[in-house]
């Protein structure tokens, strides 16, 4: 067990001391992890990390794998034979950030059977390692679109339109999807079932 007694940043920009108190929570987690892994470099050591990403911003959340392999270590770093590659970890997470770094035999995915409440673990069906955050998102969390739940109601309610006005009105409320793509289809149709009537 140890705790850190002084800790002191010095900003890029300036050199100024930034003072520890005033980081964000995310800067705070940054920092310990980061500062823990770069500290223990003796081999045998299992590191357990609950969800280590949580409160880090998304251009963080998709470097933290390499930030880890990547830090300088008494020893050297984890990514060439040296003590602190012969470490293990196990990591918690709800984001696909960290299963697309991670080969598929090293991710598992714990889930809960509705029937008889035990708890189920097994291996992703796909290879996660370089798979898109799209096809983690639904193999590993059930989420399918990767959209939010508001937008994807209002794109169900309006792909069953009949009105094209209606169709138009919410497509230009959308930001891109795929599932906007389906609209901008169901829009097409609409538009040439309309011509081949006038044209009866």
């Amino acid at each position: 067990m140890f705790r850190f007694e002084r800790v002191k940043f010095e900003a890029e920009k300036g050199g100024q001391i930034v003072d520890y108190v005033s980081l964000s929570d995310g800067e705070h987690q940054f920092a310990q992890i980061l500062g823990t892994f770069c500290m223990i470099s003796s081999p045998g050591i299992l590191f357990l990390l609950d969800e280590p990403e949580s409160h880090f911003n998304p251009k963080w959340r998709v470097k933290f794998i390499s930030h880890l392999m990547d830090l300088p270590t008494p020893s050297g770093k984890r990514r060439v034979d040296s003590d602190a590659s012969m470490q293990d970890g196990l990591m918690t997470t709800h984001a696909p950030f960290v299963p697309s770094d991670m080969p598929r035999n090293r991710v598992l995915i714990f889930g809960k059977d509705a029937g008889t409440g035990r708890v189920t673990v097994r291996h992703p069906d796909i290879e996660t390692y370089g798979t898109t955050f799209d096809a983690i998102l639904d193999e590993c969390f059930d989420v399918r679109p990767p959209i939010s739940q508001e937008s994807r109601d209002l794109i169900d309610r309006t792909s069953r339109s009949e009105s094209p006005k209606t169709i138009n009105d919410a497509m230009s409320r959308l930001g891109y999807s795929v599932e906007k793509v389906f609209l901008a289809d169901r829009l097409r149709q609409l538009k040439s079932k309309k011509a081949t009537k006038a044209k009866k």
